[in-house]
């Protein structure tokens, strides 16, 4: 019943965010090791928030 319910509700042809990554970056070429390379890079740390004063 619930799967029935889910297939009638769910947008025929939808495409979610991780197949889109992963095709985009296969186009790309993008390997793992190039995403390993920029999260080596990556500043951990938070980001300062704004100030409007």
């Amino acid at each position: 019943m619930r799967e029935i319910l889910e297939t009638a509700v769910r947008a025929q042809g939808r495409l979610l965010i991780g197949s889109l990554l992963s095709q985009r970056s296969r186009k790309i070429g993008l390997t793992n090791a190039d995403l390993e390379a920029m999260s080596a890079n990556r500043d951990p740390a938070a980001a300062v928030p704004m100030s409007f004063e």
